[in-house]
C-alpha cells in the first residue's frame, strides 16, 4: 500500500508518524483532527501494525462512523477488521463476551432513560415517605452521581440521612428491577466491562493483547470511569494516542474531567506532545477573539490558533434593547444576508447558552415564514408511538423484560389494570416464572375473570405468533404485521379527534418499521437484538441529519464539533454566560470560559455576538449586562453595530427585502 502524507502539515504529520508509545495530540477547532488521525491509522497499517489490532474510541456513532468510512476509504479492505467504536459500544462488546462474569444471561435488553424512570416511579411509590416531593428525573441524575463505579453501591457521605435513605431504599429496589428483568443501563454499559477488567485479570490480558493500538478521538470529554477502562487496555503496551482539546472540555456538569487530559503525560510517563494549531475553518478574526478568551484560564495546555485564510470582517456586536428586538434584528440579518448573497438557510446557526432562549427566536422566524430547526427538541424515538411499538419489539427480543412487557399489555387499551396484573404477579410467583411465562398459565388461576382471560390470550397469542415468524421472515415483514395486529390506531382514537394527527402518527411507525428495513439490508446477518441494540445506542447526532435548507437554533453544547458559515451567539449576558451557578464553584468559570470559546470557534466566515439590556424573567422586566467575556476581546476585533444597515444597491435585492419586511423597512424610506 502507497501512503502520503504530503498533504498534512508539519505537526500533522509529525503526529501521523509516531506509532509506538504514549502520545497526546492536542489539536485546536478546526485543525484537522479527524484527517490526522485517518492518515495516523493509514501509516500504522502501512508500518506492518494488524488492523484488528487497532482500537478507536470517540464518543459518537456518527464520529465513529465518519472515521471508519474515511479510513476504509483511503486504504481499502485492509481496515476492515479495526475496532471503531463508541465507548458505550466498546463496552457494550466486552460486556456480552463477558455476560455471565457480571451475573446476567444472554439477549439482556439496555434500558434508555425511559425505561429508567419508569423504573424509579415506581420504586418511589413503595417508599413510605411523602415520595411524590421526589421528581423521578431528578432521582435518577442524583443516583447516576452518587453510583460507585467499582461496586453497586452508593456515594452518599454529601447527602442528609432522609435523602439518603429515600436514594438507597429507590436504587435497592432498581438495582434488583433491572437485575430480574435482565437489563442494564447506559452506566452499566462502562462500569459493568470496567468491574470484569479489573476482578478478571485473563479477561484483562486478553483484550490487551487483542487491542495493541489505542486511539481516543475526543479525549477532554472522558469521565473517570472510560478513563481507567483506557488505562487498563493500553496498560501493558502503553501504544496509545490521546486526540483532544482541552479549551473545548465543556461537559463537566456530565463527569467529564479535563484532566484527564491536562495530566495525560503524568499518567502515561514518557508522553510525546504534539499541538495542532493551524486552523482551518475560521477566519483570522474570529481567532484572534476566542484566542484572547480562552488565554483567561490558567490550567489549560497552552495554544494559539492561527490561519492562512486572512483577518476577514470583524465580529459585529449589538445590544438589544430586550429579547424580541434581538430576535428581529438576528432574523433581519439572516434574511438581508440570505437575499443579498443567495445562500442556504442552513448557512447560519443561531447559539445559544440553553434551548429555552429559543422562542422569540421561534417567534420571529415563523413570522417571517423562514424555515428552522431546533436541535435537542423532541426526537423521533421519543415519541408515545414509537415508544409503544419498541416495547413491543423487546418483548418480542426479550420476553423477561418486564418494563417493556407492563408498557404494551393494556396498550391499545385492552382491560388490563392493575388489578390483573397483581393476580398475574401472583401467578408467576406461584408458579416461579417471569411475568411473561405465566401468560401461558394464567387460565387456571380462578381469579381472572373470562372477559379478562380472553383479551390476555388474544395478547399472548399476538407475541408468541410474532416470535415464531421471527424464525422464518424478514424482521420488517414481522414488525409489519405485529402493527397490524394489535391495531394501535384504537389508542390513536382515544388520544386524537384530529384526523390527521393520527396519519401523522400512523405514518412514523411506517418510518420505524421502513428503518429496520433498511437495517436488514445493510447487514450481513440482521437479528432483531442487532436492531434494538443499534437504536439504544443510537446519540442524538444519529437521529437525522440538518436539513440544509433550515436556520439551525441549537445550545452550544449541542453544536461542538460543528461548523457554520453565519453564527448569531445570542444573549451573551453576564449570569447566561458565564452561568450565575457556574460561578459558585472554583472551576465553573474556566468551564464556561471553554464554552465561550466553543461558541465563537463555531463560526467560518461571520460571527455576531449580541445581548439584551433588559430581559422578561418570571413576568418581570430585568436589566441586563454584557457578559465579561465580551470585555476580553481586544475592541479591533468588534463592529459595535445599532441594527441593519438598509443600504441596498441592487433594487431587485431592496425590491425582496421590502416584500419580506413590509412596513419595517417601509418606515425607513
Amino acid at each position: 500500500m502507497k501512503l502520503s502524507l504530503y498533504k498534512l502539515n508539519p505537526q500533522q504529520r509529525k503526529a501521523a508518524k509516531i506509532v509506538e508509545g504514549p502520545l497526546l495530540v492536542l489539536s485546536g477547532a478546526g485543525t484537522g483532527k479527524t484527517t490526522t488521525v485517518v492518515n495516523r491509522i493509514a501509516y500504522m497499517l502501512s508500518r506492518g501494525v494488524k488492523s484488528e489490532e487497532i482500537l478507536a474510541v470517540t464518543f459518537t456513532n456518527k464520529a465513529a462512523r465518519e472515521m471508519s468510512e474515511r479510513v476504509k476509504k483511503m486504504i481499502g479492505k485492509s481496515a476492515e477488521n479495526m475496532q471503531v467504536s463508541t465507548f458505550h459500544s466498546l463496552g457494550l462488546r466486552i460486556l456480552r463476551e463477558n455476560y455471565k462474569l457480571a451475573g446476567y444471561r444472554s439477549r439482556f435488553t439496555i434500558y434508555d432513560t425511559a425505561d429508567q424512570l419508569s423504573v424509579i416511579r415506581k420504586a418511589l411509590r413503595t417508599i413510605s415517605v411523602a415520595w411524590k416531593k421526589y421528581k423521578p428525573d431528578d432521582v435518577l441524575y442524583t443516583l447516576n452521581g452518587l453510583r460507585m463505579p467499582h461496586d453497586e453501591t452508593l456515594d452518599l457521605k454529601y447527602e442528609n440521612e432522609f435523602d439518603g435513605a429515600v436514594y438507597s431504599s429507590v436504587w435497592e429496589k432498581y438495582r434488583a428491577t433491572l437485575k430480574n428483568n435482565n437489563a442494564v443501563d447506559y452506566e452499566d454499559l462502562l462500569t459493568l466491562p470496567l468491574r470484569i477488567l479489573k476482578k478478571h485479570p485473563e479477561i484483562l490480558r486478553f483484550y490487551q493483547e487483542k487491542f495493541k493500538y489505542i486511539i481516543v478521538d475526543e479525549y477532554q470529554d472522558t469521565n473517570a470511569v472510560q478513563f481507567e477502562i483506557i488505562k487498563l487496555l493500553a496498560d501493558k503496551y502503553k501504544n496509545i494516542c490521546v486526540v483532544g482539546d482541552d479549551d473545548q472540555s465543556i461537559y463537566g456538569w456530565r463527569g467529564a474531567e479535563v484532566k484527564n487530559i491536562l495530566d495525560f503525560d503524568k499518567n502515561f510517563k514518557k508522553a510525546k506532545v504534539i499541538r495542532l494549531e493551524e486552523n482551518y475553518r475560521s477566519t483570522g478574526n474570529i481567532l484572534k477573539a476566542a484566542n484572547a478568551v480562552i488565554a483567561g484560564n490558567k490550567h489549560r495546555k497552552a495554544k494559539k490558533l492561527w490561519t492562512r485564510m486572512g483577518d476577514g470582517n470583524r465580529i459585529k456586536l449589538f445590544a438589544a434593547t430586550d429579547e424580541m428586538a434581538e430576535a428581529e434584528y438576528v432574523v433581519a440579518e439572516i434574511i438581508t444576508h440570505q437575499i443579498e448573497n443567495k445562500m442556504s438557510y442552513g448557512s447560519y446557526a443561531i447559539l445559544m447558552r440553553m434551548n429555552t432562549q429559543s422562542r422569540p427566536f421561534e417567534e420571529i422566524l415563523r413570522a417571517h415564514r423562514i424555515p428552522y430547526i431546533v436541535v435537542g427538541g423532541m426526537q423521533f424515538y421519543d415519541r408515545k408511538e414509537i415508544r409503544d411499538f419498541m416495547s413491543y419489539l423487546k418483548v418480542l427480543s426479550n420476553p423477561e423484560d418486564e418494563e417493556s412487557l407492563l408498557r404494551i399489555i393494556n396498550v391499545p387499551r385492552r382491560g388490563i389494570g392493575g388489578t390483573t396484573l397483581k393476580i398475574m404477579s401472583d401467578h408467576a410467583n406461584l408458579k416461579k416464572c417471569s411475568l411473561y411465562e405465566s401468560l401461558a398459565t394464567i387460565h387456571e388461576s380462578s381469579s381472572i375473570k373470562p372477559k379478562t382471560l380472553v383479551e390476555l390470550n388474544k395478547f399472548h397469542e399476538i407475541i408468541e405468533d410474532a416470535r415464531k415468524r421471527l424464525k422464518r421472515e424478514s424482521i420488517a415483514g414481522v414488525a409489519r404485521n405485529l402493527w397490524a395486529e394489535i391495531d394501535y390506531q384504537k389508542e390513536l382514537e382515544t388520544t386524537f379527534n384530529d384526523t390527521q394527527k393520527i396519519a401523522e402518527r400512523m405514518a412514523n411507525i411506517d418510518a420505524l418499521i421502513d428503518g429496520i428495513g433498511y437495517y436488514e439490508n445493510r447487514n450481513k446477518k440482521p437479528t432483531l437484538e442487532g436492531y434494538l441494540r443499534q437504536v439504544s445506542l443510537m446519540e442524538e447526532d444519529d437521529d437525522e441529519e440538518f436539513q440544509k435548507e433550515k436556520v439551525v437554533l441549537m445550545t452550544i453544547h449541542a453544536a461542538k464539533g460543528l461548523e457554520f458559515r453565519n453564527v448569531f451567539f445570542v444573549g451573551v449576558e453576564q449570569g447566561m454566560i458565564p452561568h450565575t451557578k457556574s460561578l459558585e464553584t472554583s472551576y465553573g468559570e474556566d468551564e464556561e470560559r471553554r464554552l465561550f470559546y466553543v461558541a465563537v470557534t463555531r463560526a467560518k466566515q461571520e460571527l455576531t455576538i449580541s445581548h439584551t439590556t433588559m430581559r422578561t424573567k418570571y413576568g418581570q422586566r430585568v436589566e441586563r449586562h454584557p457578559s465579561m467575556f465580551i470585555n476580553e476581546i481586544p475592541d479591533s476585533l468588534l463592529e459595535v453595530t445599532d441594527g441593519i444597515d438598509h443600504e441596498v444597491a441592487d433594487e431587485e435585492v431592496a425590491e425582496d427585502l421590502l416584500s419580506q419586511f413590509g412596513a419595517m423597512f417601509a418606515d425607513e424610506e
